[in-house]
């Protein structure tokens, strides 16, 4: 079979273009050290923002606070502030970031019922686990999942009150800046 010129030239180049990539050295990808990351984190429940101190190669303390969208009445509304103490787990790959974290938990939530209102709150326990992947030098992304020792909220003497405590879990999609 004979090929036609212009088909056997860009064979021969696209021949010879691949023996010279060969021949180059591997372009060693490096991301700077980082101290301080400000980002925000979301899923289709809730928004927030946060921010993290590197205060040794490993280990970090994350700080973020959230509201949430997930209310029946359109007076109610409910947030939160977490704290953790995150470890991240060293890999050979510099670009992936699997990390650890347990801390504080605060919750509030502000009900209104139209002829009563107030504001219910609660310190608690909680953890999280996630990977975050750098895709630049300063940027990263994340998918990580938060556990709370949250509560359940009902009615007592006509106020509410949190009647039970409930395993409270809350994925979330991140982006953080990196300072």
């Amino acid at each position: 079979m004979k090929l036609p010129l212009p088909a056997a030239l860009a064979l021969v180049s696209t021949i010879s273009l691949g023996a010279q990539a060969q021949d180059l050295p591997a372009r060693e990808t490096t991301y700077k050290e980082y101290t301080v990351s400000l980002g925000i984190l979301g899923n289709p429940k809730a928004l927030g923002v946060q921010a993290e101190f590197r205060f040794l190669q490993h280990f970090g303390a994350r700080l973020a606070g959230v509201q949430s969208f997930d209310y029946q009445r359109q007076n109610e509304f409910g947030g939160g502030g977490i704290g953790l103490l995150t470890y991240y787990i060293p890999l050979k790959n510099k670009l992936i970031e699997p990390g650890l974290g347990i801390g504080g938990v605060y919750s509030l939530y502000h009900w209104d019922t139209g002829y009563n209102s107030g504001n219910l709150t609660d310190f608690n326990i909680g953890g999280g686990a996630g990977v975050n992947f750098r895709f630049s030098r300063d940027f990263r992304f994340g998918i990580n999942v938060l556990a709370a020792n949250g509560f359940e909220a009902g009615y007592v003497d006509d106020t509410m009150r949190a009647v039970r405590r409930k395993l409270l879990i809350m994925p979330a999609l991140t982006f953080d800046i990196l300072l």
